[in-house]
């Protein structure tokens, strides 16, 4: 299933100025998921339409100009209210005067958020009558984009036009090859354009990527652009530090068959995960409230537990990574988790938990929203607060900041997580404070 469907018919753009542009003007419709991106109101024509008519080399010369970016740069806090982060991402900033929807892609892993806005194009006197958003595939969003650069492309080349910097770059980031896609991974989830950087700058992105290794993926969506090597140095500090913090969870228990390591939704896969944890530990429905419940619940004894989510110091100088989870055999698991209180502590815990269940290699807990950390966050919150229990003490249909207040207090968890999980598994409606 496509991520992004492009719709186009090619029209006649006598009268455009520029060979490029004139060649490709075309009626256009974007759809992601049942939505219709292009949907405008069009006052001069008092009519309501599904396509725009626009030429699409602006578009995908905005793709192409900010290839790397949209498939491996993250959103997160310290980038989201940079104009630089949203030049990148938002393609309404490549309109160039055109009816462009408002639409922004960002990495999250191995998945793509598209989000899209109400948009007026007060030149044009269109506006664009459709708001929402999605997560999909990352390699499928790919394909589809360059589906439409690829079409794009040959229209030009058809129409005998050559040499336009939308066709070089394409022809540049076609013939990437493996080692370079690393590279240009890495450069562009720090912030950085591949194509633009000096002898220091290429060093410190080639020292970045090998100091995260199989770690890159979910480190860089939590880093900032500054001093990404120093947030290496701790990473690998934080690993070293979580050696002595082991527990023996056992092999019939870690990377078992029974428990499921995907869903259509990551949110979805931590959800049943937590549920069959809960099953294989036999609680049955119990409540973990305190943290000798936690111990207890994983079969030891709250000393053990206590050793096992010690701080790690060097933690204290990451702001958006919150732990890290080293498997160490296959039955024993060193955590390393941020200081935190003691509720946060075992939400914390049960994050890492859920990490140790589905992987045998190092892991990571962060701020950042990508596939791996929605998906334990999701275990964490359904293991300590299950959403049936809940559906079962909810007998309102609109639940008030007290009640959330009241529920947390018995669950042994945030009225964040609690208000979450009402929301997210559909059991009441919030009011809001």
């Amino acid at each position: 299933m496509n991520a992004l469907r492009f719709d186009v018919e090619w029209l006649d753009g006598t009268g455009i100025k520029g060979p490029e542009l004139a060649a490709t003007f075309a009626s256009l419709r974007i759809q992601a998921d049942n939505a219709v991106l292009t949907r405008v109101d069009d006052k001069r024509a008092r009519t309501l339409r599904d396509a725009v008519y626009v030429p699409l080399y602006p578009m995908a010369e905005w793709l192409v100009s900010n290839w790397w970016f949209l498939a491996y740069e993250a959103e997160n806090l310290l980038n989201r209210t940079d104009p630089a982060f949203a030049q990148r991402h938002s393609l309404v900033t490549g309109a160039e005067g055109y009816a462009f929807p408002d639409v922004r892609f960002s990495s999250a892993g191995r998945l793509t958020h598209i989000v899209w806005s109400d948009r007026m194009s007060e030149w044009n006197e269109l506006e664009f009558r459709s708001r929402g958003s999605i997560t999909v595939d990352r390699d499928q969003f790919v394909q589809d984009c360059s589906d439409f650069v690829d079409m794009v492309v040959s229209r030009l080349a058809a129409c005998g036009i050559t040499a336009t910097h939308l066709q070089s770059e394409w022809a540049a980031i076609e013939a990437t090859d493996a080692d370079e896609l690393a590279f240009c991974a890495t450069a562009a989830g720090l912030g950085r354009d591949p194509y633009d950087l000096d002898e220091p700058q290429k060093s410190l992105v080639l020292q970045v990527g090998e100091l995260l290794g199989d770690l890159r993926e979910e480190a860089l969506p939590a880093l900032g652009p500054d001093e990404p090597l120093a947030a290496c140095t701790a990473i690998h500090k934080a690993m070293e530090q979580a050696v002595p913090n082991e527990v023996r969870l056992g092999a019939s228990l870690l990377h078992s068959g029974d428990l499921p390591h995907h869903a259509s939704r990551p949110w979805q896969a931590g959800y049943e995960l937590a549920r069959r944890a809960r099953q294989v530990f036999g609680l049955n429905g119990e409540l973990i409230t305190t943290t000798a419940g936690l111990a207890e619940a994983i079969g030891h004894d709250v000393a053990t537990l206590n050793r096992a989510t010690r701080p790690v110091q060097s933690l204290g100088a990451l702001t958006s990574i919150d732990g890290v989870v080293r498997p160490r055999d296959s039955q024993t698991v060193s955590f390393g988790l941020r200081a935190a209180g003691e509720t946060s502590q075992r939400f914390l815990f049960c994050r890492a938990l859920a990490e140790a269940l589905t992987t045998s290699n190092d892991a990571l807990l962060t701020r950042a929203n990508t596939e791996r950390q929605q998906r334990n966050r999701a275990f964490a919150a359904e293991f300590l607060a299950p959403s049936a229990s809940l559906a079962e003490r909810i007998t309102v249909q609109f639940v008030d900041q007290d009640l959330i207040a009241d529920l947390a207090d018995e669950f042994g968890v945030s009225s964040y997580v609690i208000g979450h999980q009402i929301e997210n598994h559909g059991i009441a409606e919030l009011v809001a404070a």
